[in-house]
């Protein structure tokens, strides 16, 4: 791994090295008071970690022509994990999201988002949208996003079929599509998450919340509201430099769910205004070198497949951020590399490695030709 840009593997390390820390530091007394051991939760972790390393660097060498000739098969092999999951899934906390494997369960989600990011740089490569016009161009790729949401929006998990749908979207803006194109099928997405909404009491509770915190400062505290309260108060209480690392309060069952949906709380809590600056800058150096490598990438297959993976990481933190801080309803989506999860991390990981891949695909050419251009220059 010489020729890539090595800070779409460094960044991604140092992202999920810092997770292991904080998931310690916020799972701890969880980890008392449900296993009898403090550190249950990060043993969990590193395990998966492990895997995850081996996802990264084992898409950090695949040959990108044939990952394009296994998109559909790809694709094939996850929609019938989504039936599973939906029919017979493992339920929590009211939502059949995971298939259980012995001891471990994995979220067929975060697969089947990767296999629709790849399906669509396959097929778009091939069916350029802007030449074919919305019914040829635009809407079977936009069929096949849909389809996919739709499964998961089955388990019910309306945060993740919302973000793969807006993913095909942007892809497709990506590719080339025709903006008054893109906006028709808006007003039937819309529809969709509203009946979504309607058929799923405690999501529509939710959003009652938020627009009620949003609008009138409303925020249920005993409620629905509950968790943003106790998140706001530990975002408040971390100041500039925070309490110290490990000295959080509200992760000592007050904050549910401290080490997953709402770690970047502990972290203000804990390391203040200045630890989350240097979690956002980490971020945001990430996203800027993966769409520099999506800008620099001449082949379509690779310039979509990067595009969309960098769509997904982005929007998922800026989801799980906009959560946290109460500018979005509270939904179960996880902060990349850093939240407790194992087929979350894994995709991540995946993703980043497949970065590096386009990028070092994009290394080689430009080293190839700069030598041509030397040597017709001599």
């Amino acid at each position: 791994m010489t020729r890539g840009d090595r800070w779409l593997v460094a960044l991604p390390l140092v992202l999920t090295a810092f997770g292991l820390i904080m998931v310690y530091s916020a799972s701890s007394m969880l980890g008392i008071q449900r296993f009898h051991d403090p550190n249950h939760y990060l043993f969990q972790q590193m395990f998966r970690v492990g895997l995850g390393l081996v996802a990264m660097f084992a898409c950090a060498r695949i040959d990108l022509r044939r990952l394009e000739r296994l998109a559909p098969w790809l694709l094939g092999v996850s929609v019938p994990m989504l039936l599973v999951v939906a029919v017979a899934g493992h339920v929590s906390n009211g939502a059949a999201r995971w298939i259980r494997m012995g001891a471990l369960t994995f979220q067929p989600t975060d697969f089947a988002r990767l296999a629709t990011v790849v399906f669509l740089a396959w097929f778009l490569r091939r069916r350029p949208p802007a030449p074919l016009g919305f019914w040829r161009g635009v809407a079977p790729p936009l069929v096949i996003a849909g389809a996919m949401s739709g499964l998961i929006l089955m388990q019910p998990n309306l945060s993740s079929a919302m973000l793969l749908g807006l993913t095909g979207f942007l892809v497709l803006f990506l590719a080339g599509a025709r903006v008054p194109h893109l906006l028709a099928p808006v007003g039937a997405a819309g529809l969709g998450v509203a009946g979504a909404l309607l058929t799923h009491p405690y999501q529509m509770e939710r959003v009652r919340t938020f627009v009620g915190f949003l609008f009138g400062g409303d925020v249920n505290t005993q409620g629905s509201g509950y968790q943003l309260t106790q998140s706001l108060i530990a975002i408040g209480s971390g100041g500039w430099l925070g309490r110290g690392l490990g000295q959080g309060l509200q992760k000592n069952l007050y904050l549910p769910e401290p080490h997953t949906d709402f770690i970047f709380s502990v972290i203000a809590e804990e390391l203040g205004f200045l630890g989350v600056t240097a979690l956002l800058v980490l971020f945001a150096l990430l996203l800027w070198r993966a769409l520099r490598v999506t800008a620099r990438a001449r082949d379509e297959f690779a310039h979509l497949l990067a595009g969309g993976l960098t769509f997904q990481i982005g929007l998922y933190a800026a989801v799980n951020l906009a959560v946290a801080t109460g500018l979005a309803p509270t939904t179960g989506l996880p902060l990349p590399f850093v939240s407790y999860g194992g087929s979350a991390l894994l995709a991540n990981m995946a993703a980043a490695g497949l970065l590096y891949r386009v990028s070092s695909v994009n290394d080689v050419r430009e080293s190839l030709e700069r030598s041509r251009w030397s040597r017709e220059g001599a």
